[in-house]
């Protein structure tokens, strides 16, 4: 039987200016408070059936998400918004990838259009 792969995103993926505003405003428009993200993200990641990869085929060392993510007033401060963008940068470049990968395993209709 064979399972589904997913690969991680790139650090170039997430440092491209446009891919982080289309994975800011997919993540900020959906109905989870700062409080469900950690657990949505742990979910996703926790319960997938698949591989999860890096983007050079070895496998992902999955993190603790509690401890990548830590506080949730975190998300607070990602979603806020000034002229249509993020108003504060994320610094670290692992929350950015767990929020993507929730997307490649939750949400690939959504994923796929971050890098158009």
């Amino acid at each position: 039987m064979n399972k589904q792969i997913i690969y991680v995103a790139t650090k170039d993926e997430l440092l491209n200016p446009h891919y982080r505003q289309r994975l800011w405003l997919s993540a900020r428009n959906m109905p989870y408070s700062r409080r469900q993200w950690p657990d949505e993200i742990a979910d996703a990641i926790y319960y997938f059936k698949g591989r999860i990869l890096m983007p050079d085929g070895r496998p992902w060392p999955i993190p603790d998400v509690d401890d990548v993510l830590g506080d949730p007033r975190w998300f607070s401060y990602y979603f806020e918004e000034s002229n249509g963008k993020p108003r504060r940068e994320v610094r670290l470049i692992e929350r950015l990838r767990m929020i993507d990968l929730y997307f490649r395993i939750a949400k690939p209709h959504i994923q796929h259009h971050f890098d158009r």
